[in-house]
């Protein structure tokens, strides 16, 4: 094993006697006495930890630092270990940021060392950022080796983050390049006459980029040990060159929380209101309900419920009526430093012209990882199923034919961030995703690809 020369502090300790020793003698015996005191200690870098270990047990802090900051080691094990040791350090200090450096930069380099990022989710804990701590603590609970008292810990600041976090917000800002910024395809549909075929020129896909900024967050009023009055709101905001394309939606939810140890619900009624090309296009009111529940230390599940009438400003007599939908994700933690994310979801929308009355099915499976270096990757292939309940009149070999609809849309998605980049604690992420849509009637199918670089916040 290689071995380092050490004189912090234990030459400090040898000074110390020597100076009582030169004041008591000053023969040729003393002296040589001396000498001998002054003799280099040579320390393996296990013998070094030890003995850091042993300074911090004592309190002696500064001490155990000057030790551990002699030199970095060449073996990865025992340099990870004299990190440790340093956050452990910083920690005791109540340098609680200098000691989440250090443990994230551990897990650049080591990802999967579920001991670094329960240290991690307990500093985050102490600092109130709820979500981190949340996150964290959840890869780390994946670990099968974590010893009981710590698995026990970890389920008891889950259900404390669960009854203190009264507040989140976010924001995302972002600009999106869209081959097909109007979803169609391109050629011709034509019709035999009693003059003869007749065809009309189907529009081309538009390019466009897009400027979108979401801004998001939520308040609980405290009402009892484990009720809540919570307010949320969200606010989404697309702009483009061609502005019959911008977009704008506003969302607002005010309702009941009720905390229980291993879970919560959520009850409220909802408002909804979105103007597509700066004109009123549509808005909602409803009523939702959604809870969460850890269904094992590696499981979380998160179930919605929502009835929302809805009212169209320019095609009411057609589309009026309500969307009636269930969703469920599902988070499960592979280890500590990997995820699957599991959703699916059913909705049935009824409106007033029965021809656009449909339900829809989607199902997607996502895999988040964390990498080595700073680097975060989330990947996400989805399908949504569309069946539309009345016929249409549509043109098909030639001739008009009434149809329903069934459309199919696969979507691929792949994002990646890195922590190491972000600057006020803003992090970037770059985003590409691929669409195809495929229908029965092949007027309503194309393909388009989008790529979106955006800074997201999370508080």
């Amino acid at each position: 094993m290689p071995k380092w020369t050490y004189i912090i502090p234990v030459v400090f300790f040898l000074a110390d006697i020597n100076s009582v020793m030169a004041k008591e003698e000053t023969s040729p015996v003393s002296a040589a006495k001396t000498n001998i005191y002054k003799t280099v200690i040579s320390m393996t870098h296990k013998q070094v930890l030890s003995f850091a270990k042993d300074l911090i047990a004592q309190g002696k802090l500064d001490d155990a630092r000057k030790a551990l900051l002699v030199k970095p080691y060449n073996i990865r094990e025992l340099e990870i270990e004299r990190l440790y040791l340093l956050a452990q350090i910083a920690t005791q200090e109540r340098k609680y940021d200098e000691a989440i450096e250090i443990y994230r930069f551990i897990l650049d380099y080591e990802p999967n060392v579920a001991n670094i990022r329960f240290r991690l989710a307990e500093l985050y804990l102490l600092q109130e950022d709820w979500w981190r701590a949340d996150y964290h603590y959840r890869l780390a609970l994946a670990n099968k080796d974590l010893p009981l008292p710590v698995q026990y810990r970890i389920s008891q600041a889950l259900h404390y983050i669960r009854k203190n976090k009264n507040w989140n917000a976010w924001f995302n800002v972002g600009v999106a390049p869209d081959n097909n910024i109007n979803d169609t395809t391109s050629g011709e549909q034509c019709v035999m006459t009693m003059f003869g075929v007749m065809c009309n020129t189907l529009d081309e896909p538009e390019k466009d980029v897009g400027f979108n900024v979401s801004v998001g967050g939520n308040y609980e009023f405290k009402l009892s040990d484990n009720w809540r009055l919570r307010n949320e709101a969200f606010v989404y905001n697309a702009k483009y060159s061609d502005k019959k394309y911008d977009d704008t939606y506003l969302y607002y939810v005010l309702g009941g929380k009720y905390i229980f140890e291993k879970g919560d619900i959520f009850f409220g009624p909802t408002f909804s209101r979105r103007y597509l090309g700066h004109k009123a296009y549509n808005y909602s009111t409803g009523f939702m309900i959604q809870t969460s529940y850890d269904v094992t230390k590696q499981l979380n599940a998160n179930l919605t419920l929502s009835y929302t009438p809805t009212y169209y400003d320019d095609y009411g007599d057609i589309l009026d009526g309500d969307t009636k939908s269930a969703r469920l994700r599902l988070f499960y933690a592979l280890d500590s430093s990997k995820y699957l994310v599991f959703k699916t979801g059913y909705e049935y929308e009824n409106t007033k012209d029965k021809t656009y009355t449909n339900d829809r099915i989607n199902l997607a499976l996502g895999f988040g990882a964390e990498l080595p270096y700073g680097f975060h990757i989330y990947a996400e292939p989805s399908v949504l199923f569309t069946n539309y309940k009345g016929e249409r009149w549509t043109v098909k070999n030639y001739q008009f034919e009434q149809v329903k609809e069934r459309d199919v849309m696969q979507r691929y998605s792949i994002s990646m961030s890195n922590r190491n980049l972000s600057f006020w604690g803003m992090v970037p992420t770059l985003t590409y995703s691929y669409t195809d849509k495929s229908s029965n009637i092949w007027q309503r199918e194309y393909e388009k690809s989008l790529i979106e670089f955006s800074i997201q916040k999370s508080f």
